[in-house]
């Protein structure tokens, strides 16, 4: 036998080594790295030089991540793979969600990485005659005790809730009270010097109102400790987790109804079905099944109110607030607001401040089940503002629309994320109804929308510029249709970062302006595209893999036959200092475009003064298929054609500059 070992060792060898040289070989003709020198440039060299950039930008409130990726166009890919992958294996849980927000926005907090804070109270969940006690021990904390009469008839109607809902709701009210000293330790400096309750009216006027973003603001943001504000955002969740994951199993034996005033708004309990909630403080809503009217709920409507929670077991139910900045459904304002749906074809309907937003909280709307559909105004549909917003949902054909900042919207110190994980699917940022003109175009709404960081820019008014947020649209499958008008669908501005990311499906997306992995003003705008025949259309400016000004824009698209349909700067466009990147992987492309800029090609624009001397790049890369390029150039058919590299010198023929620098390869990898 020993031969044949002998032998089997000896085959093992070399197919090792084989293999191994066919990894070098594959990593020494990388199509990156042959682009790349073509330019006289490598991975390495491929990147922004932040002593430059100090020049012109520097800003308060720069998130970590922000620097980490801008600072690397060839980790970009790897992370926004993790981020998304993670929203859409972790989707399902509040808790995870508010983690993972305040990991990314550099306030990371893991409660139940060791134990769990659940442990402690879920033997007095169990008690008997729980929810009464639970109750009663939320009043003595807050200095209203419930005693004579009041505390009898709370002890005789909380008997009438069946007892497996008393635990569940005891859950909550007893996680809350266990949470609250770290939420009274965030604002505990802020509140020696701002009254809540006036810092509560301003945060809600942020969705509409710029004049509130002031020297007062910048204050209260620097007195509140965000780290303290999300530990409670996550044993809370927790607790709703554990509540909406019992209650998916529940049938309670008998018809059931409660309701009952507590210091931190009204607990209501409901097992019939058909039920109307009107607009109210609520601090706890479940209800267990039926076709139900929510005219409120899931909602932080004080800075008293400071959670709020809706858990609907089951039915077709309709959530609807008026217009106007009432805050709803999955709304955290100074504390904490979650809805979970377990079940049903919902409707969501709000004005401002709606369906998962995080302003100085955290809110976080799951649905898990159904064929929804989604409309707000302002500030809707994941959107987080010195604060955690989230909407997921987790399966069917679910329509979203709003006018600007949702769909993924993250501004200062927030993260906003829409993770939708199954479904055909429609995401329109409303542009035909034109509410906010862009400056780029009045003809078109600035959308703010699908996947958008934004910041505050001011060195042109007072110098105090606040760097942008994270905003974050994950699609998991689907055939999906993005419809939006300037800075949306993967956009950056201002020290900030925008991500769309589709994994699969035939999509569309079309957009105007800033759209489709672009951004301006050290910015870093992305789109990942992982499989499907999909359609881009961009009508104007800055698209499809795009940077000005300091900004990385990047469009990854793995798999399909495609179909780019562009304006100028775009499929790889650079300007003004900044970096384009696009990057086709696979499948048989069309790319129709008849302007300069596009295709692998730089732009620095004026002349004269440090920029001249720093690099503006436009990188274009195709790496399979047999593709069709324009024929509108001078000579087109000999610049662009598949299996071949090209690299162009800036636009401008009487004056081009050596740090203009593009490059274009097709090659079959």
């Amino acid at each position: 036998m020993k031969p044949i070992i002998h032998i089997l060792i000896v085959m093992s060898v070399v197919l090792t080594l084989a293999s191994s040289g066919r990894a070098y070989v594959e990593k020494e003709i990388d199509p990156f790295d042959m682009a790349l020198e073509e330019i006289g440039l490598s991975k390495e060299t491929l990147t922004f030089d932040y002593a430059d950039m100090s020049n012109y930008g520097g800003d308060k409130y720069v998130l970590p991540l922000f620097y980490t990726m801008h600072s690397s166009p060839f980790r970009v890919e790897h992370y926004c793979k993790v981020f998304r992958d993670d929203l859409l294996d972790n989707c399902e849980s509040v808790a995870w969600l508010a983690a993972f927000g305040s990991s990314r926005i550099g306030e990371g907090v893991r409660r139940g990485l060791i134990g769990s804070p659940l442990d402690s109270i879920k033997p007095l969940a169990d008690r008997e005659n729980s929810l009464y006690m639970a109750i009663r021990d939320l009043q003595e904390f807050h200095g209203t005790p419930v005693t004579g009469h009041r505390g009898a008839r709370l002890r005789r109607e909380a008997s009438r809730v069946p007892p497996e809902v008393q635990s569940l709701a005891a859950m909550i009210v007893l996680a809350t009270m266990d949470s609250q000293h770290y939420h009274d330790l965030a604002f505990e400096g802020a509140a020696r010097e701002f009254d809540l309750d006036d810092m509560y009216a301003r945060a809600k006027a942020l969705a509409t109102d710029e004049d509130v973003v002031d020297r007062g603001m910048e204050r209260f943001i620097d007195l509140v400790d965000f780290k303290y504000l999300y530990a409670p955002s996550q044993d809370i969740a927790m607790a709703v987790d554990f509540v909406a994951d019992s209650l998916a199993g529940l049938t309670p034996a008998a018809d059931f109804t409660f309701e009952c005033p507590t210091a931190l708004g009204k607990i209501a309990l409901n097992g019939s079905g058909g039920q109307q909630y009107e607009a109210d403080d609520y601090f706890l809503i479940i209800d267990v099944g039926g076709d139900d009217t929510y005219r409120g709920g899931a909602a932080n409507r004080s800075a008293a109110n400071w959670v709020s929670i809706l858990i609907d077991a089951g039915g077709d139910d309709v959530y609807e607030v008026g217009s106007g900045n009432e805050p709803a459904f999955g709304t955290g304002i100074l504390g904490y607001a979650y809805l979970v749906d377990i079940a049903g074809a919902d409707r969501y309907v709000g004005g401002n401040l709606t369906q998962g937003v995080g302003l100085f909280g955290v809110g976080v709307l799951l649905d898990r089940a159904g064929d929804d559909t989604y409309d707000g105004y302002v500030a809707a549909q994941g959107t987080g503002i010195f604060g955690i917003g989230a909407l997921s949902d987790i399966a069917g054909r679910d329509e979203y629309h709003c006018y600007q900042m949702g769909q993924g919207y993250g501004f200062t110190k927030g993260i906003g994320v829409l993770v939708d994980k199954a479904g055909d699917d429609h995401y329109k940022a409303e542009d035909e109804d034109i509410v906010f003109p862009s400056p780029q175009t009045a003809e078109h709404n600035a959308s703010l929308a699908q996947g958008v960081g934004f910041g505050k820019r001011a060195d042109f008014v007072d110098g105090h510029s606040w760097a942008g947020g994270l905003g974050f649209l994950i699609d998991g499958a689907g055939d999906d249709v993005y419809d939006a008008g300037l800075f949306a669908q993967g956009c950056a501005y201002w020290y900030a970062i925008g991500l769309l990311s589709d994994v699969s499906g035939n999509d569309v997306y079309n957009g105007i302006w800033y759209v489709q992995g672009s951004g301006a003003h050290f910015g870093l705008g992305i789109l990942v595209e992982s499989e499907g025949d999909d359609i881009y259309n961009a009508e104007m400016n800055m698209a499809q893999g795009a940077g000005h000004d300091f900004t990385l824009g990047f469009l990854i698209e793995e798999a399909g036959d495609d179909i780019y349909n562009a304006p100028n700067l775009s499929l790889g466009g650079g300007n003004a200092n900044g970096i384009g990147m696009f990057w086709d992987k696979t499948g048989n492309d069309e790319y129709n475009c008849d302007a300069r800029i596009t295709l692998g090609r730089a732009n620095r624009a004026g002349r004269g003064g440090l920029r001249d001397h720093i690099n503006t790049i436009g990188f274009f890369l195709d790496t399979g298929g047999n593709d069709t390029y324009p024929l509108a150039y001078p000579d087109s058919a000999e610049v662009f054609r598949n299996d071949h590299m090209w690299t162009r010198p800036g636009p401008n023929a009487d004056d081009p500059l050596p740090t203009e620098v593009g490059v274009g390869y097709d090659r079959e990898w």
